[in-house]
């Protein structure tokens, strides 16, 4: 008679967790899209006769990973400025850099302005608003309207105002030096990133000699909703934004810190508002508020959503968007600019925007502009 004797043997198997980071930022934004690993434990029950070899057990393979999808362009802004969040089409929800975007940047410890790295953005190979600015900028006197350049370097913002850009007035590099710029036209908009020394150190100095020069606004706090950039909770930026910045109520317009549009509890919007709660106890001055955008090229609806939040939220101030970009091909990306920059030009409480940014690759190519570029000063 033989005797009957069950084995049991165990295959695991484990998928490898894979991140995808973007940074832009101006700044850097990154965007690290998390994915679920199931581990999969296949049990085999085996029967072996007396006297057998016991079988090599085979176990069943798991299911191979899904790849994720990867937009056609990463749009990835390395700043001391501001993040990148990519959000699932069409819905603009948006990943939390380890966070926007986008961008590992801290300051470095010197008195250069923030430097922001080019962004990987794809254009195309190929090569009015109602307000107007009455003073003189660093140079001139800005007859454009709402359209503004974000730059690094300051050259790259003089094709624009060459008389390819009839709508452009104004201009800003994270900075509240002008790193520079002499261009006819451009009101400079000086900027305090953060409340740390090596920018408070230079920023009544700095604000001052650019209000001299004719700046009518400035801005504060850069993305302190967002880890990699000003990183504060609204208690502290409220309490800083007083100390610093309030000193230059009347003087000139003064803009709220910018914020993100994640949709992570506690950023963006949210940050948004407790914000606005903490100014009402601390006092802050503040004349608009600030916000950038990060989403596919075909979720156009949700940065006009966020806009008209914001406008909301701040009691019916004006809004600046300061830094904004799709993510998609060349194509889409020229085909977004050119359908809706008209309509950012004819929202009545949208006061100024900025396309992220003046770069080589990006609204440049070399002394000229892309053809992206060309799209955003036509438009």
């Amino acid at each position: 008679m033989y005797a009957k004797k069950a084995l049991s043997v165990v295959a695991s198997l484990a998928l490898a967790e894979q991140a995808l980071g973007f940074n832009a930022h101006r700044h850097m934004h990154e965007d690290k899209r998390a994915y679920k690993v199931d581990i999969v434990t296949h049990w085999v029950t085996v029967t072996v006769v007396d006297g057998e070899s016991v079988p090599a057990s085979t176990p069943t393979p798991a299911p191979a990973a899904p790849q994720p999808e990867v937009p056609e362009v990463q749009y990835t802004p390395t700043t001391t400025s501001t993040s990148i969040v990519v959000v699932p089409t069409p819905t603009p929800v948006i990943a939390a850099p380890s966070t926007t975007l986008l961008t590992s940047v801290a300051p470095k410890a010197s008195s250069q302005a923030p430097v922001i790295e080019q962004a990987a953005v794809a254009v195309a190979s190929t090569p009015a608003s109602s307000v107007k600015v009455a003073t003189a900028s660093s140079s001139s006197v800005s007859t454009g309207g709402k359209r503004g350049i974000a730059y690094n370097d300051a050259t790259k913002v003089n094709p624009f105002f060459s008389g390819a850009c009839k709508e452009c007035s104004w201009a800003y590099n994270w900075d509240s030096s002008d790193n520079g710029l002499s261009v006819t036209g451009a009101n400079f908009v000086p900027m305090l990133w953060g409340p740390i020394d090596i920018h408070t150190a230079r920023w009544t100095e700095n604000a001052d000699a650019a209000i001299s020069k004719g700046s009518t606004h400035i801005l504060s706090f850069n993305e302190c909703d967002m880890p990699s950039q000003c990183n504060l909770d609204a208690g502290s930026a409220a309490a800083a934004h007083v100390k610093y910045v309030n000193p230059y109520a009347g003087k000139v317009k003064i803009g709220a810190p910018a914020i993100t549009n994640s949709n992570i509890a506690g950023q963006g919007l949210d940050w948004l508002k407790s914000w606005v709660s903490a100014c009402d106890t601390a006092g802050c001055s503040y004349d608009f508020c600030v916000t950038h955008w990060y989403s596919p090229s075909d979720a156009a609806s949700t940065l006009f959503d966020h806009i008209k939040s914001v406008h909301e939220i701040c009691g019916g101030k004006p809004v600046w968007l300061t830094e904004f970009a799709p993510f998609g091909s060349s194509e889409q990306v020229t085909s977004f600019v050119q359908t809706n920059i008209p309509k950012l030009d004819s929202l009545e409480y949208l006061e100024r925007y900025s396309y992220f940014m003046a770069s080589d690759g990006v609204l440049n190519s070399g002394s000229g502009l892309s053809a992206l570029g060309q799209a955003y000063a036509s438009a």
